[in-house]
């Protein structure tokens, strides 16, 4: 009686695991070279399954780029919200969570993240406008709960967040002109250089204001 769900399960858990390969060997085939540029052949024999199956679980290769973009922004919001903590400011006021803010992100391997979204992107536009819709999605969200934690009026976070992913953007496309997408001690000194300097120009702003 207890065989069918059983059989079931196992066919679930190697569903999810396939998924998860496929994914991982997009990510380390983006990261290795530097660009989203593999074909469906070298993805399947990076994740160790057969070329069919990377079409059991997407429509596409562009739809397992994309779906890599979204589990790694996720992963950056969660760890985000983990660095800030349970309680990002105590204070309730823009400039205390502006500073948990900013603690957070110089604690996070920033550079990493933006070498692999540069590579995953590549100059494509259809895939620049699809993650910009990723982006938004996880700006709005990230927004509501630091809202609900600090106290701060949602409409002050979602300004708040709005600069820094700005500012954040502006910093990456400076520092990939600059590092020539390169990640070693001087580009990540730099990128740090780069983000002091941003943090130290919209603190001043909002130092007094709260």
């Amino acid at each position: 009686m207890t065989a069918e769900p059983v059989v079931m399960d196992r066919r679930a858990e190697l569903k999810a695991r396939h998924r998860e390969a496929i994914l991982d060997a997009a990510d380390s085939l983006i990261l290795e070279r530097g660009k989203a540029r593999f074909s469906v052949d070298e993805l399947a024999e990076r994740a160790d399954i057969a070329r069919r199956t990377v079409f059991n679980h997407f429509s596409s290769l562009d739809d397992v780029i994309m779906t890599s973009c979204t589990r790694t922004l996720n992963r950056a919001v969660d760890e985000f919200l983990a660095v800030t903590s349970v309680t990002p400011s105590s204070h309730g006021t823009s400039a205390a969570l502006f500073a948990e803010i900013t603690t957070a992100v110089k604690a996070m391997d920033l550079p990493s993240l933006i070498s692999y979204f540069f590579g995953l992107l590549d100059g494509d536009d259809a895939r620049a406008e699809n993650a910009d819709g990723v982006f938004m999605r996880s700006t709005e969200a990230l927004t509501v709960e630091l809202a609900r934690r600090s106290g701060v009026d949602e409409f002050e976070v979602a300004i708040l967040v709005s600069t820094l992913m700005n500012g954040i953007a502006a910093i990456a496309r400076h520092w990939m002109v600059q590092a020539d997408g390169i990640l070693d001690a001087d580009s990540r000194s730099l990128w740090d250089s780069l983000l002091d300097r941003f943090v130290r120009i919209v603190r001043d702003g909002y130092s007094t204001s709260s």
